[in-house]
């Protein structure tokens, strides 16, 4: 077992079980989350102030404008929501169906909201309740905003800035999607931007997850519309390949990056069976096929069959 004293957090390399020292304890007494926060604080004097700690970029680098307290708690809320998917089984096996195994949701801090532990694990933290509000974290009453969803943080230099929430399984009374307030940025920012030779375009958090999990570079508009701060953001890359999802909305989006960006904008058309690249994450050959898809793409539009992602 290997434990991080500057995070609090720990993995066991034989059962694969990881967390903080809240999973710790549940874990090992086999206690519920809020009986194990209560062991915790009962049995420590002293409780990590992480906020304190936190680096904070300069305001010409930051992605957005957060408070030293607002950061603190959204980082803790991807901690909490990172910890309890791995013990929540029916979120767990959604993605799995969606094609998206343990080592590419770990990586990408991927979480879910159980909806009831975010403020007693912040007050356990010693972080504010009320930044929790103000960034949109907590609704009236202590609810949780993405309760009930698969969390997708946007991570700008190792800072979550963002969050948007998915529902499990198809949303028939609820939102597909609900994001914290605020200017909607591009998902997968800095590791697309390694890339900037060409960077592949798609709507959703699971189209964008699919596309990290094959190693290609890839931003998520979250939607089809985009702003003009974010539009000026995409003319930094040589060749934008937009793949959009395959209904009229996605099409419609399509012809407005095209006029807006030219001949640097390359549309990809996917199978006929697959709406979006997260329909061919499931599949054995769903990375092949894409980058054939790309590859087709690039061809018809260049010639040269050449492919930069």
């Amino acid at each position: 077992m290997a434990v991080f004293p500057r995070s609090g957090r720990f993995v066991c390399f034989r059962c694969q079980a990881r967390g903080d020292a809240i999973a710790f304890v549940q874990q090992l007494e086999r206690l519920t989350f809020r009986e194990a926060a209560a062991r915790l604080e009962s049995g420590v004097t002293s409780l990590p102030r992480r906020a304190a700690s936190l680096r904070v970029m300069p305001s010409r680098r930051r992605a957005t404008s957060l408070t030293q307290a607002e950061a603190a708690v959204l980082a803790a809320a991807v901690d909490l929501y990172a910890n309890r998917l791995f013990g929540d089984k029916a979120a767990l096996e959604y993605l799995e169906r969606r094609g998206f195994g343990r080592d590419v949701l770990e990586w990408q801090r991927i979480g879910f909201a159980n909806g009831d532990e975010l403020v007693p694990y912040l007050r356990w933290r010693r972080l504010s309740v009320v930044a929790a509000h103000r960034v949109g974290l907590l609704r009236t009453g202590g609810r949780e905003a993405l309760a009930g969803r698969i969390v997708f943080p946007e991570i700008r230099q190792e800072q979550p800035i963002w969050l948007i929430g998915r529902v499990l399984g198809p949303a028939v009374k609820k939102k597909r999607y609900l994001a914290l307030p605020g200017p909607k940025p591009l998902l997968g920012w800095d590791q697309a931007s390694r890339n900037p030779a060409g960077v592949c375009l798609v709507e959703g958090p699971m189209d964008l997850l699919a596309l990290t999990k094959w190693g290609v570079a890839g931003l998520a508009l979250c939607g089809t519309g985009l702003s003009a701060a974010n539009l000026q953001l995409l003319s930094q890359w040589q060749h934008l390949y937009a793949v959009l999802d395959a209904d009229p909305a996605g099409q419609e989006a399509t012809a407005r990056l095209a006029e807006a960006f030219g001949s640097r904008l390359i549309s990809v058309q996917l199978p006929p069976d697959a709406k979006d690249p997260a329909d061919l994450a499931p599949l054995p050959e769903g990375d092949a096929l894409f980058r054939d898809a790309v590859r087709e793409a690039v061809s018809h539009h260049t010639g040269r069959g050449k492919m930069d992602v």
